[in-house]
Order: structure tokens, then C-alpha cells, then sequence
């Protein structure tokens, strides 16, 4: 207990008074005369401890020179808020409350540190006078601070991201809210009313049902549980808005009562833009499958024009003509391959791409037909899942493949119990390998086909263009060529 009290104070008053127990009290309490410069009498270490002035003596000093405001951020605003409750102390004799009030405190380096306080000031009286006055005081700056950063997230969120914070209170139906949800809705400014019948009136009435069904949810729902809402609100103008709001059932600390509480945001510029880029995505898709459509066909006019100069060489006879015509059919089988590749061709996200396993059975199926050979005798083994390449690598692998095939028939003849054998893998590592195989030679049986190394050319440059290894080998009873390439990401 301090010793140098004011001696218009007499000692044995103020050892009343602290025999009271104040020393014990866990918040902050202090004692100051009732005269202008409100003279500190005693604290007790709560004090000490919250302002961080630990050990250092301020009885006997005037309030504010024990404290000293600082000349901004509302230190005025303070000592005039706690002048103006100790003269209503004296002149009412009851109790007053000050704050929450912004009075910073100086830190070991001199500089004023932001405080904000919240002041109970009650008199202490002795004979019916004023003899001194009793301040409690709690720092509520953590509070404070965090819910001025909650307001300015929300005014940001408000501001930038349409985003807007309500109240709801199923019971009673009062619907608190920022303006901006009015806006949202069509609703001039105090138009709406304070409760949310209005609003619900506006939600399309495909949606209405879910919502009311998403609110009796969560209010049966255990604590923290999520609300979730997607809707449209036809404007009385025509247009359509697209609302989400997130929010869960709290507490309101007024009046304890459950409310929902949580946040709108008007989606619908980003719904426009979504539904335009929508109707891009399918537009391009149609160009590009039309455009792939006139392909085909256009690679068909070209298959006709050789299957019909073909069979006038067929007319004309004579070796020169059978040369020619197995020229063209030569030409014809890889024209063939890329048409088959721009039937099968699809959109898949943003490219144009193709199931290795659909093109591969539409090369077996032309390979057949125009080798005239029977369904067991060309045979294609594959896995049952889907594999996709770009239409480009597609294309340059369906010619390579038409060119092994076709050699693959010219050294043998394929037969339903001796076939030439198609095998595609997709390994652990993300690779591809095809093999080609015919395990029946017979020379006196050989398809016409071009014999002037350009397959083989062609083979080699494709080969380099998407990456694969190509490896070949021939015997008198066996040829087999393998592909070996990597998957696309």
C-alpha cells in the first residue's frame, strides 16, 4: 500500500477503503480525488500490469500527467468523455460508463501503442460526500481491433466481390441486411420492408422449393453446419440474376435468438460470362467438327477418283498399267487412313483429339476390305479402357500403321487360323506400343502395293515428328514391326 496519499485525503479514510479488499480484485481498479486534476490516490497491481507501468508510482499525480493523451488519434475524445463522467458523478452521485474510448498508452520506447478501453467510474462516498472515485477499466483493444478489421473485410468484400452480409430470422422473418442485397434483388432503396417475404417472392419458382427446403435443414442441423444456396431472381425488368449465398444458424448476442447469418453474392456476371464462353465452346466444337466432316468427305471424292483411275488401268492391262494401279492403290490406302482419321476425330476439352482404339478398328475394318480378307484373318487386341491421342499425333500414327499392315500382308497370307495380328499396350510409364505382326509367310501370295520406298520414308518421318521407336524384323516364317511411343498428357 502506498504511503504518499494527498493529505486533503485523510490516511485512515483510504485504509477503510482498501481494507475493502480492492488489492484482491483481478481487473484493473484505480482510486483519483474528485478535483481537477482528478489526483491518483491508489491502483492496485491489476492496474500495474495492464497498462505495463509495473512499479511505477503515479499516486499523488494528476490523472492525465500520470497518463498523458496523445495529441491525435481521439486522446482529446477520451479525457473529455472522462471529465464529462466525474461532473456527472458529482452532480448526480451515479455511477458512470465510459467507452469503448481510444486512449493509447506510451511503450518502453517512448512511442504511443493504440489502447482501447472500456470505464466504469462510481463514487465513493463517505457521510453522504463525494470523498473520492473509483475507476475500473478492462483493454478491450484486441475486440476492438478485431471487429474493425471484420468491417473492413467486409466492405472490401462488399466492394469487389458483390459480396453482402444479412441476418435471418426464421421466426419472425426479419431480414437485416446490407443494401447492396436490395440491388440484388430489383428492390429500390427501403423499398423491400424489414422482412424477407419480399425476397423470397423473387426467387424463380423452379428454385423456390430448395430454398425453403435448404433453410429447414440447417436449422435441424447440429451447430456450424453450412447453408448452401444457388439461385435465380427474375427482375421485374427482364433480366435474370444468379445469387449464391453461404451462412449457418448463430446466436444473436441481443437477443439469443438462432439467426441465419451469412453472405450473398451476386454470380451473375460471372454466370454470363460462363454461359457465353459456353456457347463459344459449342460453336467451335460444331465448326470444328463440320469442318472435319468436309475433310472426310473431300478425302472420299479423292478415294473415288483412284479406285476409278484404277480400274480404267485395269482395262488398259499390260505391266506398265498393273504398276500404275498398284501405285494408286498404294496412295488410295493412305488417304484412306487419314479420312478414317477425321471420322473418328472428337473434342475433348480444348483440343481435337482421338480414341487410338476407334481409329484402329476403322483401319483393320478398311484394311480388310480392300485386301478382301475375312474377319478372323486381320485381328485387333486392345485394353478396354479409352486412350486418346491429339488429332495431329493421330494422324501420323495411322499412316505408319497403314504402311506396317500393309506390309505385314505383303509377306504373308493372312487366314483365319494363320492371321496377321494387331496388338496395341498402354505400359505402367505412360507409353504406347503397337505390334505388328504375320507369322505366316507364303511369297507366292502378295498384295499389290508401291515398292518404291516411299512407306519406308514415310515411316521414318512420322517416326520423328511424334516421338516413337520403330523396330522391324522379317524371316522367312515371321515379320513383326513394333511401335513404341509416349502418351500424351
Amino acid at each position: 500500500m502506498k504511503s504518499d496519499l494527498p493529505l486533503s485525503v485523510a490516511p485512515g479514510r483510504i485504509q477503510d477503503i482498501l481494507a475493502l479488499g480492492f488489492e484482491a480484485l483481478p481487473f484493473a481498479a484505480l482510486f483519483f480525488m474528485p478535483n481537477d486534476d482528478m489526483t491518483l490516490l491508489w491502483r492496485n497491481s491489476a492496474h500495474e500490469v495492464m497498462t505495463d507501468t509495473v512499479g511505477v508510482d503515479v499516486a499523488g499525480k494528476g490523472i492525465f500527467e500520470a497518463f498523458p493523451p496523445s495529441a491525435d488519434a481521439d486522446g482529446s475524445k477520451a479525457v473529455e468523455g472522462i471529465r464529462s463522467a466525474v461532473a456527472e458523478i458529482l452532480r448526480t452521485g451515479e455511477p458512470q460508463e465510459v467507452g469503448p474510448a481510444r486512449f493509447d498508452l506510451v511503450n518502453e520506447n517512448g512511442v504511443y501503442m493504440e489502447h482501447h478501453w472500456q470505464m466504469h467510474f462510481a463514487p465513493i462516498r463517505e457521510d453522504g460526500e463525494i470523498i473520492a472515485i473509483l475507476q475500473t477499466a478492462r483493454d478491450v483493444t484486441e475486440a476492438t481491433l478485431t471487429a474493425r478489421l471484420a468491417q473492413s473485410h467486409r466492405r472490401a468484400a462488399t466492394s469487389t466481390a458483390s459480396v453482402a452480409y444479412f441476418s435471418y430470422d426464421p421466426e419472425t422473418d426479419l431480414f437485416l441486411r446490407h443494401d447492396a442485397i436490395d440491388a440484388m434483388f430489383g428492390f429500390a432503396p427501403e423499398e423491400a420492408g424489414p422482412y424477407a417475404a419480399p425476397f423470397f417472392e423473387r426467387v424463380h419458382q423452379d428454385d423456390i422449393g430448395a430454398v425453403h427446403a435448404e433453410v429447414a435443414r440447417v436449422l435441424a442441423a447440429p451447430p456450424g453446419e453450412i447453408a448452401s444456396f444457388d439461385y435465380r431472381v427474375p427482375l421485374p425488368n427482364g433480366e435474370e440474376r444468379f445469387v449464391r449465398i453461404r451462412g449457418e444458424i448463430a446466436t444473436d448476442p441481443i437477443d439469443r435468438r438462432p439467426k441465419l447469418v451469412g453472405t450473398f453474392v451476386d454470380l451473375t456476371d460471372i454466370e454470363n460470362a460462363r454461359r457465353e464462353l459456353e456457347r463459344a465452346v459449342e460453336v467451335r466444337e460444331a465448326l470444328v467438327v463440320e469442318a472435319n466432316h468436309r475433310i472426310k468427305n473431300s478425302l472420299q471424292i479423292a478415294l473415288s477418283l483412284l479406285r476409278l483411275q484404277a480400274s480404267r488401268l485395269i482395262v488398259t492391262g499390260g505391266p506398265a498399267a498393273e504398276r500404275a494401279r498398284a501405285a494408286l492403290r498404294a496412295v488410295e490406302s493412305r488417304v484412306r487412313a487419314v479420312a478414317d482419321v477425321h471420322a473418328a476425330i472428337q473434342i475433348d476439352g480444348d483440343v481435337a483429339r482421338i480414341d487410338v482404339i476407334t481409329l484402329f478398328n476403322r483401319l483393320v475394318q478398311s484394311t480388310r476390305k480392300s485386301a478382301e480378307l475375312q474377319e478372323q484373318a486381320l485381328v485387333f487386341e486392345h485394353p478396354a479402357e479409352a486412350c486418346k491421342l491429339k488429332s495431329d499425333t493421330a494422324i501420323a500414327l495411322s499412316l505408319m500403321l497403314n504402311e506396317l499392315l500393309t506390309n505385314a500382308i505383303k509377306h504373308g497370307s493372312p487366314r483365319p487360323n494363320t492371321p496377321v495380328k494387331l496388338l496395341l499396350e498402354v505400359w505402367p510409364d505412360d507409353k504406347l506400343q503397337i505390334t505388328v505382326e504375320n507369322s505366316h509367310s507364303d511369297s507366292s501370295q502378295t498384295l499389290d502395293i508401291d515398292s518404291s520406298g516411299t512407306g519406308e520414308r514415310l515411316i521414318q518421318q512420322f517416326a520423328e515428328q511424334i516421338g516413337a521407336e520403330v523396330s522391324r524384323s522379317k524371316d522367312p516364317n515371321r515379320f513383326v514391326a513394333q511401335i513404341t511411343m509416349p502418351v500424351e498428357a
